[in-house]
């Protein structure tokens, strides 16, 4: 059975059934990576676990409906980054994360390419080109090369094209290039490129 075909079987139990334990696993398959996008736009692992849980509290309540949305990926991620801003909106002491504090944040389980591969000094300037990118450019990146996601995947989470996110990423690549050129030479950026492809 495909992840595809698995989501699919539990939105029905979860839809047509009101199945707790098919939703405890819908819960657990997505959960870990909605936090990851909260808290993109989050200061507060406190409030990102606040607005994820309240996505799944609208899922359960509104399950019957559940089985006739066709992009359910979409619908979780879009769904996490309105509440987002809208809490952000509604808290006015909540801010932005700067993306250098999520890389310290012991929540943050995925091993970055970046870590790996460039010393402290170099990691800053990349962490600091990164921060710098337009936001739906800096999110796509971060999802394409540090979640490992497909482009395809990502362009459905986010409703845009698969073409829109491969220029963002073509963008970002083209963008921190320019930035630590002077540290890094063509040789060992391409070792890059292929190490968080």
């Amino acid at each position: 059975m495909t992840i595809d075909e698995k989501v699919r079987e539990l939105i029905q139990r979860i839809s047509l059934e009101s199945d707790s334990k098919a939703f405890r696993d819908f819960f657990n398959l997505y959960y870990a990576r909605l936090l990851r996008l909260a808290n993109y736009y989050l200061t507060s692992m406190y409030a990102s676990e606040e607005v994820v849980s309240s996505v799944f509290i609208g899922v359960w309540n509104n399950r019957k409906k559940l089985i006739d949305i066709t992009k359910i990926e979409a619908y979780l991620f879009t769904s996490v980054k309105y509440k987002c801003i809208n809490y952000i909106r509604d808290n006015k002491s909540c801010e932005m994360v700067p993306l250098n504090d999520l890389y310290e944040m012991p929540h943050h389980e995925i091993s970055s390419p970046i870590n790996e591969l460039l010393d402290q000094e170099l990691r800053g300037k990349v962490l600091e080109i990164i921060d710098n990118l337009p936001p739906r450019c800096k999110l796509v990146f971060e999802l394409v090369k540090d979640e490992g996601l497909k482009y395809k995947e990502v362009a459905e989470m986010l409703d845009i094209s698969v073409k829109a996110v491969e220029a963002h990423v073509s963008k970002a690549m083209i963008t921190i290039r320019k930035g630590i050129y002077p540290y890094i030479n063509d040789e060992e950026f391409e070792c890059y490129l292929k190490r968080t492809e």
